[in-house]
């Protein structure tokens, strides 16, 4: 420790207790079959430590006590561009991001443990051995119905929906195993074949939703059954993410390669065109504040596929997944229990003479509407 002097000794026995985590907690989540039903009496160990109230602790897991023993400091509030400002001033005068920008939507993020400069908890190793579980099954999924559209030459799936379909059990299974599943809303305005209640016309969708945490993935995908995700180049190297993108001829968008664009842009449109529905993150990337982004940095591709091809444009609300996993974590900080919302609006229809500012402006007004007031833009 003498060699770190910034790093104090509680802090090295919090690290080292994370590595003991990363270690034991997989295997813990394996031979317990029991586990997942115990699972919220957990993350009520993880919530009240985060100021989500009390609640007893089952024996089964009391040992997860001794990774979350790191000190916690309730973090202000910011409700405006002046506060956030002068919080970054006022609490850390050395950079130029302040430490307590997922305050803005309550996430109630602590300066607490971290590893290679992510906040993390012990929540999150639990959320990481399940995911690695059911990852694994995911694969071997995956591979299968490689195997076979390969022997049939893509005669039986040629759009390769049943991968897509493994990566939507994946998601499913995880997110229930760890108190993470959404509360969706809205159904109504979504076909069946997503999982909707409205009756199938025919007329492929382009689903746009906000992005404020990577959960937002595995959660939109409750509602996208028979989707492809037009994604960054980037998440082709996540292992079995990546797999799923290219194995299931998702569009990857590499923005640095202005063939590459083009490239993604028409494939999307091909998609379209066949009557499968995209999904896609509008804002680029992840919000470091929670908030949705103005009309103005919306990228403008998702919106020029759907007028080109004449497809709906659905957008979609997500809230709540920041305050699970904000930009400066690892891994979910703790288990949702009913916070993450998803709210499906009402389809725009697109026309040829529609331009992309204004299908992008309400969708973007529309996604906005859906949104708690401390994700909407700062003015």
């Amino acid at each position: 420790a003498s060699v770190y002097p910034t790093i104090s000794r509680g802090s090295l026995k919090t690290m080292a207790a994370g590595t003991a985590a990363f270690v034991l907690l997989p295997l813990i989540a394996v031979a317990n079959p029991a586990l997942p039903h115990h699972v919220r009496p957990a993350v009520s160990l993880q919530t009240s430590r985060y100021g989500r109230g009390r609640e007893r602790v089952s024996d089964n897991l009391r040992r997860a006590k001794v990774f979350a023993t790191s000190k916690v400091r309730e973090a202000p509030r910011i409700t405006s561009r002046s506060a956030l400002v002068s919080s970054s001033v006022a609490k850390s005068p050395v950079t130029d991001l302040p430490p307590t920008l997922s305050s803005v939507s309550g996430s109630g993020r602590r300066n607490g443990l971290k590893i290679f400069g992510f906040d993390i908890s012990a929540y999150g190793f639990l959320f990481m051995a399940r995911a690695l579980m059911y990852g694994l099954f995911w694969y071997l999924s995956l591979v299968k119905w490689l195997l076979l559209s390969w022997i049939t030459k893509d005669k039986i799936d040629p759009d390769r929906h049943l991968m897509d379909r493994s990566s939507l059990q994946w998601a499913r299974r995880t997110l229930g195993a760890t108190g993470n599943m959404p509360v969706i809303t809205g159904l109504e305005n979504l076909p069946k074949e997503h999982g909707g209640l409205r009756e199938d016309d025919g007329v492929p969708l382009m689903i746009v939703a906000n992005h404020a945490s990577w959960m937002d993935v595995p959660v939109i995908r409750q509602i996208t059954n028979k989707c492809k995700f037009l994604a960054k180049k980037d998440l082709a190297s996540i292992p079995i993410l990546g797999t799923s993108l290219r194995w299931g001829h998702h569009p990857l968008v590499d923005r640095s390669d202005k063939r590459s664009t083009v490239k993604s842009f028409r494939q999307g449109v091909e998609w379209l065109k066949r009557g499968v529905s995209l999904v896609t993150f509008p804002e680029g990337t992840r919000s470091m504040d929670g908030r949705l982004k103005s009309p103005e940095e919306l990228k403008g591709g998702a919106f020029k596929m759907a007028i080109y091809s004449g497809a709906r444009v659905v957008p979609v609300s997500i809230s709540g997944t920041f305050d699970v996993m904000p930009k400066s974590a690892l891994l979910p900080l703790r288990a949702a229990n009913g916070l993450i919302r998803i709210q499906i609006h009402p389809p725009i229809s697109t026309t040829p003479d529609m331009s992309e500012e204004e299908l992008a402006t309400r969708t973007h007004e529309l996604i906005k509407q859906g949104l708690p007031s401390s994700q909407h833009p700062l003015e």
